[in-house]
């Protein structure tokens, strides 16, 4: 599910980069037209731009009402959950939901500091969010809206396709939820972003993630990789993750 068409009347188009400035200033959304005329005006760092207007739709509007004003864009939904962006606001459920050791016990934990952690989300929404268009997402229950996990799509480097991560909290583990979302997440990927290649990366003592994997499609032959991370009390340890490959 993708919401679009619900600010899309308040965008402003515009191809002058005073007024752009005036936008900016004001958190008012826009998108800048760039042209002929224009070539050599500067605009506002971040603005969005595009050479043909027809590349500007309404869920392209609606991207762009939500960035400027730090809403959440809803990815899809499943049966049961809806699959959506992360805000600042999210990172308290965060810490809840890791402070069990068997979920930090085979991925890299949150921050120690509280405030770290918080600036790391804001930038992460900035750079990733904006960037790619999508990333580490939030998971929640559609019936009430509480966050049970987190998971979504990565670039990594030397990895032609995208890496697939995920976390489910303890109390919700075992009730298919990981797979629920994550099979949609892989459909989702191949429909609207053309991807068909993937990766896992997991840790090869996490039985239950190594067949969660298997049974979304994922073949694992041996291959493992080696990864430095910092432990929650802010020491660095080294961490084996056994590499899972998906085309379908």
């Amino acid at each position: 599910m993708k919401i679009y068409r619900q600010h899309i009347n308040e965008v402003v188009i515009t191809d002058d980069s005073g007024k752009a400035e005036y936008y900016s200033l004001n958190n008012v959304p826009y998108i800048v037209h760039l042209n002929e005329k224009n070539r050599n005006e500067t605009f506002p760092t971040g603005a969005f731009c595009v050479e043909d207007l027809n590349d500007i739709d309404d869920e392209f509007k609606e991207m762009v009402y939500r960035r400027c004003h730090n809403l959440p864009w809803e990815i899809l939904e499943t049966a049961r959950l809806r699959l959506r962006e992360i805000t600042v606001e999210d990172v308290p459920r965060l810490y809840e939901l890791y402070s069990d050791e068997s979920i930090t016990g085979y991925i890299e934990p949150l921050f120690a500091d509280y405030a770290e952690e918080v600036e790391y989300t804001r930038s992460y929404i900035q750079n990733v969010y904006c960037f790619y268009g999508y990333g580490m997402w939030m998971v929640e229950l559609k019936e009430n809206g509480e966050v049970i996990g987190r998971a979504g799509l990565e670039y990594k480097e030397a990895f032609d396709g995208l890496e697939l991560g995920f976390m489910i909290g303890k109390k919700y583990q075992r009730m298919g939820y990981a797979y629920e979302i994550c099979d949609a997440i892989l459909k989702y990927g191949k429909e609207y972003l053309g991807v068909n290649d993937y990766r896992v990366l997991v840790d090869k003592d996490n039985i239950a993630s190594i067949n969660l994997s298997k049974k979304l499609g994922f073949v694992f032959a041996g291959e493992s990789v080696t990864e430095s991370e910092m432990t929650s009390d802010g020491t660095m340890t080294e961490h084996i993750y056994m590499v899972g490959l998906y085309n379908n």
